[in-house]
């Protein structure tokens, strides 16, 4: 599988697990912080803009607060890539037990840093189901 999107395969599961559960460790929640440059901005579905901080924040927040959660990943597609960075996009699909479903759009920009995948920017619109 292409590693762009493995890795946001790989960060979708720890995203999951981090807002299903309550007492989810906290080498979990660090191995999610770390994907994401210190630099790291995203436009969430609803307009509202996080800077790297309010990711963390958004993160240590709602830690549990979305029990049987379930994300789908696919239609991935790598728009470009180059020697310092990649743009892929992709579809999510949110479920939850009590809940309606959302499906969203995401574009997502990669650097490389230090022989590792760095998130830098992400992008987010809902679609309709």
């Amino acid at each position: 599988m292409n590693r762009y999107f493995q890795e946001v395969i790989d960060a979708h599961h720890l995203i999951g697990d981090v807002l299903r559960e309550h007492d989810v460790s906290g080498d979990k929640r660090l191995q999610l912080l770390a994907r994401f440059n210190p630099a790291f901005t995203m436009v969430a579905p609803t307009g509202a803009i996080f800077d790297h901080q309010q990711l963390i924040d958004f993160f240590e927040q709602q830690q549990g607060s979305r029990p049987g959660l379930t994300i789908s990943l696919f239609d991935f597609v790598l728009i470009a890539e180059g020697e310092n960075n990649a743009i892929v996009a992709y579809k999510e699909r949110q479920d939850f037990p009590d809940k309606p479903s959302n499906l969203r759009y995401s574009t997502l920009v990669f650097t490389h840093e230090q022989g590792k995948l760095a998130w830098r920017h992400l992008h987010e619109t809902f679609l309709p189901l």
